[in-house]
């Protein structure tokens, strides 16, 4: 089951107590997952998905708000349902049905709170909704072939908290987020919370395993840049040794030079700590260049 699905199974098994709520549901599914075809003064509402558990869905929200029987006919992994019997009443009621002209707009008395406006986001994800599964990234949409429609939608997430984008893909308008946080602050909001909690969780796992990355990657970062230069003093110290032997050089810069040839994989820190006295990181760094431009000069 994709991510998507999951978050689907999660938002089906939601109970609305109120007719108002359950009217906002169906008005956001029916939208962004329905069409209308009109013929003379007659109407079919038609709500296509891939999913039974949204199937049954419509349907007992059809029966529940307005008595009626609505008709399911499986193609392959197709549901089609369609209410043709009391349609006109259903999309009047929904909101989508005017003066005899059909419009795919929210009516604002149908979101006419914030509880109305949530479910009807919740509905409108039934219908036409996305969520990458976080183990490849993060994003969120919902899609219609109405422009009004998306432009509705994306002032109703607003009004709730939310800010999302809309970008027009082929014949349709996406309203999307990408912002892992937001995901995860909008399923909750919806009613998804175990999916919710799934994606927080990814994210977590996602982002513990970068800061390791990160880490090994600057570990090792470090150790070349200490090779390198460790190298780079030996070969000075080296060439000093055959020029001109180490014993002609002042006693600091013996001393220390004598110890980089012993200890070629010790830190500048730890070569400190072997002189008699003990000196900085910074003085051994000192002593160390005055003996890379003791070899240039050779």
């Amino acid at each position: 089951m994709s991510f998507t699905e999951t978050i689907k199974q999660e938002l089906c098994a939601l109970s609305y107590e109120t007719r108002s709520l359950r009217r906002a549901h169906l008005a956001g599914l029916a939208g962004f997952g329905g069409s209308v075809q009109t013929d003379g003064d007659s109407y079919a509402l038609k709500i296509r998905t891939e999913s039974p558990a949204i199937a049954s869905r419509v349907v007992a929200l059809i029966s529940d708000l307005f008595g009626m029987t609505a008709t399911i006919v499986a193609m392959g992994k197709i549901c089609n349902i369609t209410i043709t019997d009391g349609a006109e009443q259903v999309l009047t009621e929904l909101g989508y049905l005017k003066d005899g002209f059909v419009r795919f707009t929210v009516d604002p008395f149908v979101v006419h709170d914030e509880e109305c406006k949530t479910a009807f986001m919740a509905g409108a994800f039934l219908g036409g909704g996305y969520v990458k599964n976080p183990e490849s990234g993060y994003h969120f949409e919902i899609k219609t072939h109405y422009r009004d429609l998306s432009r509705d939608l994306s002032d109703i997430i607003a009004e709730v908290g939310f800010d999302t984008k809309t970008v027009m893909r082929k014949s349709e308008y996406v309203v999307y987020v990408k912002q892992c946080d937001t995901i995860c602050d909008m399923l909750a909001h919806m009613g998804a919370p175990d999916a919710m909690f799934e994606l927080c969780n990814v994210k977590i796992y996602k982002d513990m395993c970068n800061n390791i990355t990160r880490k090994v990657n600057c570990d090792t970062a470090n150790i070349n840049k200490t090779v390198t230069a460790a190298a780079q003093h030996i070969a000075a110290i080296k060439k000093i040794s055959s020029h001109m032997g180490l014993e002609a050089l002042p006693e600091s810069l013996e001393q220390i030079a004598r110890l980089r040839l012993e200890y070629p994989e010790e830190s500048l820190t730890e070569l400190g700590n072997k002189l008699c006295p003990p000196i900085s990181k910074s003085g051994v760094s000192v002593r160390l260049k005055k003996l890379t431009q003791i070899a240039e000069s050779l």
